[in-house]
């Protein structure tokens, strides 16, 4: 494993363990086993590190978002959708820990912010997506006129966002069969005429 990979380990294990707070670079270095100076050959500090990380953690969901905008007219919108929400439950329940801790760091919010903005980013995008591929269904006719697509996209992501933050939040974990069947739940409330 090279270095860059083993400071990424270590930081995660490390903010698991103390929070954003009183994670320390020096701490970092230590638990990544090299120099604290050799983190700043791979990160500017340790806001970099931990913006890295929660940008990996959503890896899943973007995979699957970028297939969706190639099933257009492809097997079933149902289907199309359960996998995006799917991966966003895995996704969204592995970061959550990370995603709640950035509101404790006022300055690192602000950075991860600015580089939405730089990035020509939207902390929408994953919905935007999903809206793009239901505009999409329903210019083909496969989805009905009367369904906002960016209501059902919202919906979609948002029910597997909070369903993620209660759980971590219990501390329970769900089996993939559990995971299925919440996906399944919230496809039948948003498409009840394909259940």
């Amino acid at each position: 494993m090279d270095l860059k990979n083993k400071i990424v380990e270590a930081t995660e294990r490390v903010l698991l363990t103390n929070g954003l707070a009183k994670t320390t670079t020096k701490e970092i270095a230590r638990a990544a086993g090299c120099s604290e100076g050799s983190l700043y050959n791979h990160f500017r500090n340790k806001e970099d590190i931990f913006l890295y990380i929660l940008q990996g953690k959503l890896k899943n969901l973007m995979e699957a978002l970028t297939l969706l905008q190639s099933l257009e007219g492809k097997e079933t919108v149902r289907r199309n959708l359960k996998r995006v929400a799917l991966a966003a439950l895995e996704d969204y329940y592995s970061s959550m820990s990370l995603i709640c801790s950035i509101f404790s760091e006022p300055k690192i919010l602000l950075r991860h912010r600015e580089d939405f903005i730089l990035r020509n980013e939207s902390p929408y995008a994953a919905n935007e997506a999903v809206e793009a591929y239901l505009l999409k269904e329903k210019n083909i006719g496969r989805i009905s006129e009367k369904l906002h697509s960016r209501t059902v996209a919202d919906l979609l992501l948002g029910s597997c966002f909070q369903h993620a933050f209660q759980l971590n939040f219990l501390g329970e974990e769900e089996s993939q069969e559990e995971q299925v069947e919440f996906v399944n739940r919230i496809l039948d409330t948003l498409f009840p005429e394909q259940a």
